[in-house]
Order: C-alpha cells, then structure tokens, then sequence
C-alpha cells in the first residue's frame, strides 16, 4: 500500500501479509511492516510495525468519522469484537465523545466479560457484556470484527446514531445489514476504496434501492466543508472504512515526528560502501 501525501509531507508503503491459519501458529492473521521515506529524496526514514500503525490509523479515522457526525450528546459505545480494532476503538472514540458507558458483544460471552474488564480497567469507563441488540441500541457503534456476515442488528439501531464498520474489506464480506445501509446517511474513508471493496456497501446496492450514488461524501470532504454532515437529530450515519493507504502515510509520518522529539526509537546507521 504506497501512498504520498502532500501535508504532513509523507512518502511510504506498507507490505501487508494475510494468511488464514495464522491463528493456529500462534500468530496474527494480517501482519505488516510500514518504510516511511524522506518525501523530497525518498531516503527511508523509518521501518515501523504495521499492525500497531493500522490499528491507530483504523481507529483514529473512525473517531474523526465520530467527531464530525455523532450527536454531541453521544454517550453510550456498542462495540461489536474483542481483537485489536476493537481495543483502539474504544481507546479513540472517548477521546471525542463524553462517554458513560461501554457494551460489548463477541462471539462469546467469556470474550465480552474480559473485555469489558479490559475497557474499566484500562479507561475508567462502566463496561458491560451484551447482547448484539443492545451493543447495537448505543449512541455510537464501532463494528471491528472479521464477520463475514451482519453482526449489528439494523432494527436495534435507534434514530441519531453513528455506526462506525472497519471490519469487513472484501466484496463478499459486511458487519451491517444492506437495510442499515439503506436508512442511513452514508460516508466513507475513500470512494475508490469503498466503491471497489466495501461488501457492506455493495451488497446493499444487490439487495435494495440504495445505490453507491446515495453515498454522502467522503469525510475528508466533510471537514472541509464540500459534503453535508449530519442533517438531523435523528438521522441515522454511517461511517465505512476499507483502510486508505494516505491513512498510514499520515499517521507513520506524524508518528516519526513525535518518536524524534521525544527521543525515542532505535537508529540504524547503513554502511554507505
């Protein structure tokens, strides 16, 4: 995934590696490396670990997603997964949003309880396990799971939610039901992105009058002022990320400014011969 971005300056790739039966040997399904490079000479700067980065990444879009369209009032986060998305999420979306409380569904019940201990623990915040229903009744939703099929129930989604979807990256694959989709002011991280490999979105354009026209804007875009935000108290956003490549490119380069003010990392000297 090779990117340049202009401001911060950011020159870099990510080699990313997805092998299915990593988790019986013990290791991660998707692992990745990210070399960030000098924007003017492109000299590489830095070699970082790629998980942590897209973790960060991942969910600092969705907690900018989350500032710029959440009802200010938001309190409550329904957190569908228990795997490291799910960690950086609610670690990012009470940085933007006042939270009381926490509601996790897994894939068992065991997983929910150690992670709502995790969340209490770690942040302070009431945490609690739940049922999908009532993780997908909250203010804001994140969905971080490998699902291939919905894991948020679209008829428990009140009026004036968020939802936040990272999980799913193929065409054949969502956490959110096309009949979300269809309700809901869409956005996305990237339109080439989503459009090509957002099976949340796509599927819904299979399945109902909801068409990848329909698509508010990008959020970029919102920020900036060119697409709409949230139009109502009760309108329904939804936030789709399939991860950008400018995403890591911005967020190694940020990194690799504040590791040389705070004097951390380890330098390496090549042998110019």
């Amino acid at each position: 995934m090779p990117c340049a971005v202009a401001e911060p300056p950011a020159l870099g790739a990510k080699i990313v590696s997805v092998f299915r039966d990593n988790p019986a040997r013990g290791l991660p399904t998707v692992t990745s490396i990210y070399v960030l490079s000098d924007y003017a000479s492109g000299a590489p700067l830095a070699l970082m670990d790629g998980g942590y980065l897209t973790g960060v990444r991942t969910a600092a879009g969705s907690a900018v997603a989350t500032r710029a369209l959440a009802r200010l009032e938001a309190r409550t986060l329904g957190v569908f997964g228990t795997g490291v998305q799910a960690r950086f999420h609610v670690e990012m979306i009470r940085r933007v949003r006042s939270l009381d409380q926490v509601l996790v569904s897994a894939t068992s019940r065991d997983k929910a309880e150690s992670f709502a201990a995790w969340v209490t623990s770690t942040t302070g915040l009431k945490a609690l396990a739940a049922s999908a229903e009532e993780a997908s009744a909250a203010d804001i939703v994140a969905a971080c799971t490998t699902s291939p099929t919905p894991v948020v129930i679209a008829s428990a989604v009140r009026d004036g939610a968020h939802v936040n979807a990272v999980g799913a990256f193929t065409p054949s694959t969502r956490e959110l039901p096309a009949s979300l989709i269809a309700r809901a002011a869409v956005y996305v991280d990237s339109r080439p992105g989503a459009f090509g490999e957002a099976g949340d979105l796509l599927l819904a354009c299979d399945e109902t009058p909801f068409t990848l026209e329909d698509v508010r804007g990008e959020v970029g875009e919102v920020l900036l002022g060119s697409a709409p935000g949230r139009a109502d108290a009760a309108e329904v956003t939804v936030y789709k990320s399939v991860g950008a490549a400018f995403l890591d490119a911005a967020a190694a380069r940020v990194a690799f400014d504040a590791a040389a003010r705070r004097g951390v990392g380890t330098v390496y000297e090549f042998d110019a011969e």
